[in-house]
């Protein structure tokens, strides 16, 4: 005889042998719950709710291996950073903002209606370990409460980490170009006869080497350095005025934003002429070059101004965590800083010197501007 199936009891669950019909309601929500939410979707919809304007670049991963020079880029030594170095993602979103900040968004490993947000080193700068990481949030599948959660919670802790990264690029930059006036102090004087007139070549050569030294680390704050100097401005009037009087930093301030604003057109000027040069033109490899020579010379005024009054910055920023700040501007820096025609209180009289009286190779006012 054949063996029944027992006939479950009144009030027990019953067992089911058939596949559940794809229209039954409860099937169907079981199935979109472990549906992965669509991440391109989610990072159109997040950008569009956060302040400013966001650019979103989404990418799905065909191997393992994309995802690694993301996770070069990625801030964050909590959960965000354990997703990466634990699972294979196979998708991201990175989201850029119109002032250069950058978020990446990944889905949460196990969970299928949660997202990762973290935020990304930013450009140009190799100090990012040096200041409290700004950490990745787990946020909602949905734009509104994800928006609001990283607009709260994520993106002032990322702009703060990025000023402190920041500052202290330009302590690092600061005492570079420091070491660069003393490598020339050193030198200039062994180029140079007992009138300090230049004895040949070596002189304007080892010039343009100090010219191209001091604008390399110049250069990089023409883009980010507007925000530096806006925000100390706007943190100066709660600063203390002691503070604020002795370090003359409301003067100090003025003088980074006119040489932001002189470097921005010295650089302005030298793309307009090397986009002139015809590419395939036999001599528009030695016209580019001496153009960088005529940008680093021009330029050599202020770059040296932003590595002497740099350093107001990173006092700012002490003073605004409450630490102790000093003020003390570099041997190297006065001396260069009173070999420049646009030193404060220098007469016109004093640079005004004829171009009939310089020697070869050497104009009046770079005797004047650049030399000993």
């Amino acid at each position: 005889m054949a063996e029944r199936t027992p006939t479950p009891a009144a009030g027990s669950p019953a067992s089911y042998s058939a596949t559940p019909a794809t229209n039954d309601p409860a099937f169907l929500a079981a199935c979109r719950s472990n549906e992965r939410a669509d991440l391109a979707t989610f990072a159109q919809g997040l950008a569009a709710r956060l302040p400013g304007s966001w650019t979103v670049v989404a990418q799905d991963h065909a191997a393992y291996a994309d995802q690694f020079a993301l996770a070069e880029r990625l801030w964050d030594d909590g959960h965000v950073q354990w997703a990466f170095e634990q699972f294979v993602l196979s998708r991201h979103a990175v989201l850029t903002s119109g002032t250069g900040c950058g978020l990446v968004v990944v889905d949460r490993p196990r969970r299928t209606r949660e997202f990762l947000v973290a935020a990304l080193q930013p450009s140009g700068s190799d100090v990012a370990d040096q200041v409290k990481t700004p950490n990745g949030i787990v946020v909602d599948a949905d734009p509104a409460r994800a928006a609001s959660a990283v607009a709260d919670r994520l993106i002032p802790r990322y702009e703060q980490a990025v000023r402190a990264a920041r500052v202290e690029q330009v302590a690092v930059a600061v005492a570079a170009g420091e070491r660069v006036l003393a490598e020339w102090d050193a030198i200039s004087d062994s180029l140079c006869d007992a009138g300090h007139w230049p004895l040949d070549e070596r002189y304007g050569l080892r010039q343009q080497q100090r010219d191209a030294e001091m604008w390399a680390l110049f250069a990089p704050f023409l883009d980010h350095g507007p925000a530096l100097v806006a925000h100390a401005e706007e943190t100066l009037p709660f600063l203390d005025p002691q503070d604020r009087a002795e370090g003359r930093w409301p003067y100090r301030l003025g003088v980074l934003r006119e040489a932001l604003q002189g470097g921005a057109r010295v650089q302005a000027d030298f793309e307009f002429v090397t986009g002139a040069l015809l590419p395939d033109h036999p001599r528009a490899g030695a016209a580019f070059a001496r153009a960088v020579v005529e940008r680093n010379a021009e330029g050599w005024h202020y770059s040296l101004t932003w590595m002497e009054n740099g350093g107001v910055l990173v006092e700012m920023a002490r003073a605004e965590r409450g630490r102790p700040v000093s003020s003390q501007q570099s041997a190297q820096v006065q001396a260069a800083r009173a070999r420049s025609p646009h030193a404060v209180g220098q007469s016109p009289a004093m640079t005004a010197v004829s171009a009939a009286t310089a020697p070869p190779g050497l104009l009046a006012q770079d005797r004047v501007r650049r030399s000993r």
